[in-house]
């Protein structure tokens, strides 16, 4: 039988496991993995390039510009992929996210500076993967684009 903390547990290990795969696996592995899991148009567009000859080069011989940025997508990545599949994954960096201020999070990671965006990234990851358990995420943010208090304070005054 499991406890109430048995479910937090595991969600914590796999939350540790996706932010360790991703940091310590080789560059060109970690595009291999977010190519497989987005695919390479995606890939492009998170590391900012607009080729997916890029891509490609990145998996071979050639250093990614924003390798941390390709990484961090990565960490969100497992964190979605668990328990789903790919077209989940897939979905979830295309589609407008209302804890990134209804930007796509691979937009976010595009155009943001990874310091001011990976907390958001990371906690709206964390609040999708969590979106089965019944009671709502406890993320934090760090005031980001989606941050709660700014969500909160624009609810407050009607803005969507």
């Amino acid at each position: 039988m499991m406890t109430q903390g048995e479910p937090f547990l595991h969600r914590v290990a796999s939350e540790l496991e996706a932010h360790n795969r991703a940091m310590s696996t080789p560059i060109a592995d970690v595009v291999r993995e977010l190519v497989d899991l987005l695919g390479a148009t995606t890939v492009a567009a998170i590391g900012g390039v607009s080729e997916t000859r890029a891509v490609q080069r990145w998996m071979s011989d050639r250093e990614p510009q924003r390798p941390h940025v390709l990484r961090c997508a990565l960490q969100a990545g497992l964190s979605i992929a668990a328990g789903a599949d790919r077209e989940i994954a897939r979905a979830w960096f295309h589609g407008s996210n209302p804890l990134l201020g209804d930007q796509s999070p691979m937009l976010v990671l595009r155009n943001g500076p990874l310091h001011a965006v990976q907390g958001d990234v990371l906690g709206a990851a964390r609040a999708f993967s969590r979106r089965h358990e019944g009671a709502p995420s406890q993320v934090r943010f760090r005031g980001g684009f989606g941050s709660a208090e700014r969500l909160e304070a624009r609810s407050r005054r009607g803005v969507g």
